[in-house]
């Protein structure tokens, strides 16, 4: 597996653990690549499970761009042999790591497309469109997350005539099944007893659109005083967000908690998640909040492959959302506990995922491909 990073903030390192730990180590044998560390990292806990960890130099750094490229030549040098996949999850990558995966002999090289858009930054997005213009030159299998990110990273043209595998950003069911004792101690804990509860959880990037909420709210107290909008998460425009809820006199109806590492325990106190993203791929916030039987918000340019059943898709006109919050209504214990037992049975189950995957690489094996 090569990434960007190991960090838990980041959204694929966390598609990417989750089916991690659940393949069987015993057929499939999986080490990591990756060229930082990140915050909070996850290698502790990869080292535990008896997988190997590189961290090379950064090859999208100018520090250490001619360091890297030997660096990482070297590395796909010494130990293609080693490997009989490998399996790239940032396409920026692509040039600096399956062309070297595809020059000493790895067999099968996958890339995976985990988005639907570049970076809103325009000169992050031009470096991106620049690094990623031959993502299909040196791979040979072709993954992405849904239909969307498929056509955006690939082409409509090229996935019409290539095979292109689904992976489905999959979640522990057991971790997000609802828990009615968890939520009464959130709604003491948080002071929201009798509230109905919405709920967004991001890292607060620009794409992430989290000040549209604030807008909505404003307006939705005027009709009903009943909510609390509880934001979890941390990021770039986060301060930016917390001061146009003080501008709007909005502090006693909203809730920041900041960074959290228990969002699976958060989420039992919600009616609704929102999520008013700009673009998405196939957002891991929204299948979480499913499996813990929660209804979702979200914007109309989010994919419909993220919908198993408790999805309602708006455009962004804060009328639309507005109408919408007023008619959320909370679910019984009994509503949440029948949904969450309707999702286990799908696709979006990490154990029927990652068997899935297992069964994948296995059939790679040897060069099979």
């Amino acid at each position: 597996m090569i990434l960007d990073n190991l960090s838990r903030d980041s959204g694929v390192s966390s598609i990417v653990m989750n089916l991690y730990k659940n393949i069987n180590s015993n057929n499939v044998k999986i080490d990591f690549l990756a060229f930082k560390e990140g915050n909070d990292s996850y290698l502790k806990m990869i080292k535990e499970k008896g997988s190997k960890v590189y961290i090379l130099p950064n090859p999208l750094s100018l520090k250490t761009f001619v360091k890297s490229i030997k660096i990482i030549k070297k590395f796909f040098q010494e130990h293609s042999k080693e490997y009989d996949v490998v399996h790239l999850h940032s396409p920026s990558l692509n040039e600096f790591t399956l062309k070297y995966a595809k020059k000493y002999g790895i067999t099968n090289r996958i890339i995976h497309s985990h988005s639907t858009m570049t970076s809103p930054i325009k000169i992050k997005k031009y470096i991106q469109m620049f690094l990623q213009r031959n993502v299909t030159k040196y791979a040979n299998h072709f993954f992405s997350c849904s239909t969307e990110a498929s056509e955006f990273l690939y082409g409509k043209e090229f996935c019409i005539r290539n095979e292109i595998y689904i992976v489905k950003n999959a979640v522990d069911t057991k971790k997000f099944m609802y828990s009615e004792e968890q939520a009464k101690q959130l709604t003491q804990e948080f002071d929201i007893e009798g509230k109905r509860i919405a709920i967004h959880v991001s890292n607060f990037s620009k794409i992430k659109n989290v000040s549209f909420l604030v807008c909505v709210l404003k307006r939705l107290i005027s009709l009903t005083n009943d909510y609390k909008f509880i934001f979890v998460g941390d990021g770039p425009t986060k301060k930016d967000v917390e001061h146009l809820v003080n501008e709007f006199g909005l502090a006693d109806y909203c809730i920041f908690t900041g960074r959290r590492n228990d969002v699976e325990r958060l989420l039992n106190c919600g009616d609704v998640l929102l999520l008013p993203s700009i673009k998405e791929g196939l957002p891991v916030a929204v299948i979480e909040a499913q499996a813990n039987g929660m209804k979702c918000l979200v914007s109309d340019t989010i994919t419909r492959e993220a919908d198993v059943g408790d999805v309602t898709y708006l455009p962004l006109k804060e009328e639309e959302w507005i109408q919408k919050l007023i008619m959320i209504n909370k679910r019984s214990n009994h509503e949440r506990i029948y949904a969450c037992e309707k999702f286990n049975t799908t696709e979006f189950n990490i154990l029927n995922e990652a068997k899935r995957m297992e069964l994948k690489y296995l059939s790679m094996r040897g060069g099979r491909a």
